[in-house]
């Protein structure tokens, strides 16, 4: 018997797993929310965003220091968002 024969079984299979892994990928990527800061974070909005979480924090005690109630979050998409509430919003923008 040819080699060939004993091969096809397994390629087989793991393109048919392969299949099922990409359907299930595409699946749960139509089911995910959009990345929405309002919803994400309920009664807090980003004031400042950052990729690095220790200039967030460094943003985030100055607010403090100020007087305005913050509080450093990692959205979805993994950057830092210093927040505050929709009350303090104007006087945190202000300040950043």
């Amino acid at each position: 018997m040819p080699l060939e024969i004993f091969l096809v079984g397994p390629l087989l299979a793991l393109a048919v797993l392969a299949l099922v892994a990409v359907a299930a990928d595409v699946k749960s990527f139509h089911l995910r929310a959009p990345l929405d800061d309002a919803d994400e974070f309920g009664l807090l909005r980003p004031v400042a965003l950052s990729a690095d979480l220790a200039a967030a924090r460094a943003v985030r005690n100055r607010l403090v220091s100020l007087g305005i109630r913050a509080t450093v979050g990692t959205g979805r998409d993994g950057y830092a968002r210093v927040l505050v509430f929709s009350d303090e919003y104007d006087r945190a923008r202000d300040a950043v």
